[in-house]
């Protein structure tokens, strides 16, 4: 008995002069599934969202929900070129094709920070901008490292378009 009450199994209640032996159910139960990580949990919600809201590459409607919205917003962003200046109408070519409503869309991406406009031109954000407590529990946890994926694989896009020079070019 002594084993039970060491391993967690049977609780022990003393009584004046004996003690009341119970059985924890709770302890016989099976564990609990492994709790996700907090990385790939909004990877899967993320993933089901776009299923929810895309069909192919068109969104099939704005999201109502915002942190649904954040997650629409930041797909369309994967759209956008870094360190590149887009004219609104350029802006408004690379939106029309996920949905008509590209005001909204451009709007949303300027009030979340992720595209900066100055006198009329758009270019993605070197940075994410400081979040309150509502943006940031919207944009979730994730966003950081999201954020820091989307540069760093912009670069390396450009990076793989820079051609090599021919083998037969002659450097003096």
């Amino acid at each position: 008995m002594a084993k039970l009450v060491g391993a967690g199994l049977v609780q022990v209640t003393p009584e004046a002069q004996r003690r009341r032996y119970r059985l924890d159910l709770t302890a016989l139960r099976p564990p609990l599934a492994a709790p996700e990580s907090e990385l790939t949990r909004p990877l899967d919600e993320s993933a089901k969202i776009l299923r929810d809201f895309f069909d192919g590459e068109r969104l099939t409607q704005i999201p109502a929900v915002r942190k649904k919205r954040v997650v629409v917003l930041r797909h369309l962003l994967e759209r956008f070129e870094p360190e590149r200046d887009y004219p609104e109408r350029e802006v408004n070519d690379l939106l029309r094709p996920a949905h008509e409503d590209v005001a909204t869309l451009r709007r949303e991406l300027v009030d979340y920070g992720y595209l900066v406009r100055v006198r009329g031109i758009y270019r993605v954000a070197a940075r994410l901008p400081e979040r309150g407590p509502t943006v940031g529990q919207e944009a979730g946890s994730d966003e950081p490292h999201w954020f820091a994926e989307l540069l760093a694989g912009a670069t390396e896009r450009a990076l793989s378009k820079v051609a090599a020079p021919p083998p037969d070019t002659a450097f003096e």
